[in-house]
């Protein structure tokens, strides 16, 4: 029987794929737990398993850095070399590209190791990636962490490269109130404020109450264009935006990341008077997530870091997940304070930007249901089987006594 929760917010052709898709995410086996037993399950060198490539897709303020963290190293320990792929400018990607990449895959006393490649979304839009695959194929890398893409990228490397594809999902008001903090106040070169809001809690509030959805992990999975062009110039682009959204087969949701466009640019680019995204692109997007899941090897849950972590051991057999896990830095987990918290919303936002997640929301729900239900079949401890709670119904129950 199809779910309630699905029957609202889907076409009913995509019903039934989408259910396949969710029971597909996580693939696993035999039982495992996360503690020190994981180290049994593998040493990192049985010969008798093969070696795959991997190509973590890394979505915004996911835990992510840690899943990335695990992977090179897993990668490092068997003489196999990996790689990022950036969406935004840094300078490793100069460094690396000025030494023909000779020596970018040595032992670096940074977060990554591997080679760095940056190609700024704001210059390739929704094109793929132009030049990206070439690398990868020249280069020989069998691990790559697509670091804010979105799926073609993801959907080239698997179908002409074999790579094996893994994600990690948020529950969406935390991961909304995570990146908002992140990229306004906690960041290194953050600014204290929104781009074109004011300063201060009241500038926060008004920019929450502009926000339009859907949000970070359903546009990537959908393949919409994630990074943002913040202070690129790429805002003035709106042709290109008008031009992807009529494009088949890789939609845009919106003309600049969600994170800084105004109100006024949401109905622009829209051409709604509300500034909501428009029905059947809606529907354009959800049919993709459908397709775009049954991609996915492995999708794990950010909320059951150590089960994801647990369930990943069993699908990549050749990896040693337990002792990388353990070697990672407490700052590589990248973990911010918040400077400025949902619950501290009024209930209109709350409501609005409950409405403006319905999307996001039940994806990670149907999501999570799969990955409750693959854990317990396979003996790894869950912190909880129920979903956890979003962040603005807390804070809605809290107001209302």
């Amino acid at each position: 029987e199809i779910p309630r929760l699905l029957r609202q917010w889907m076409p009913q052709v995509c019903r039934r794929a989408f259910l396949l898709a969710c029971c597909c995410c996580l693939i696993s086996s035999t039982t495992a737990n996360w503690d020190d037993k994981l180290l049994t399950l593998n040493n990192g060198n049985d010969a008798a398993n093969t070696v795959e490539k991997i190509a973590f897709v890394h979505a915004r303020k996911t835990g992510g850095s840690l899943i990335d963290g695990v992977l090179w190293r897993a990668y490092r320990k068997l003489g196999l070399t990996s790689a990022h792929l950036y969406s935004f400018d840094r300078e490793t990607c100069r460094e690396d590209a000025l030494d023909n990449y000779r020596t970018c895959n040595a032992i670096k006393e940074k977060w990554d190791d591997g080679c760095a490649l940056c190609k700024p979304s704001y210059k390739i839009e929704t094109k793929g990636c132009p030049g990206c695959l070439e690398w990868v194929k020249k280069f020989d890398f069998h691990y790559i962490e697509l670091h804010h893409f979105d799926m073609s990228l993801a959907l080239k490397l698997k179908k002409e490269m074999g790579f094996k594809l893994v994600t990690l999902l948020r529950e969406p008001s935390r991961q909304f109130e995570s990146d908002a903090n992140f990229e306004a106040y906690t960041r290194g070169g953050a600014q204290g404020y929104m781009p074109g809001y004011g300063k201060g809690f009241e500038g926060f509030s008004q920019w929450a109450i502009d926000r339009r959805g859907p949000f970070e992990q359903f546009r990537m999975i959908s393949g919409c264009s994630t990074e943002h062009g913040g202070a690129t110039g790429n805002r003035t682009k709106i042709d290109l935006f008008r031009e992807d959204m009529d494009s088949d087969g890789h939609p845009a949701c919106t003309f600049d990341q969600p994170m800084f466009a105004k109100e006024n640019e949401f109905r622009w680019a829209y051409g709604t008077p509300d500034g909501q995204l428009p029905e059947p692109l809606k529907a354009k997007l959800a049919t993709n997530v459908v397709k775009n899941l049954q991609e996915f090897d492995l999708v794990g849950i950010t909320e059951e870091m150590p089960a994801t972590l647990g369930l990943m051991q069993k699908r990549f057999t050749f990896l040693n997940i337990a002792q990388c896990a353990r070697e990672v830095t407490l700052d590589e987990y990248n973990k911010k304070d918040h400077v400025y918290l949902l619950k501290n919303l009024s209930q209109q936002h709350h409501e609005m930007l409950e409405k403006e997640m319905d999307l996001d929301r039940r994806l990670y729900e149907s999501v999570h249901a799969s990955f409750v239900e693959n854990a317990t079949a396979n003996g790894i401890s869950l912190k909880s089987r129920e979903c956890p709670s979003s962040l603005l119904r807390v804070s809605k129950q809290l107001q209302n006594g």
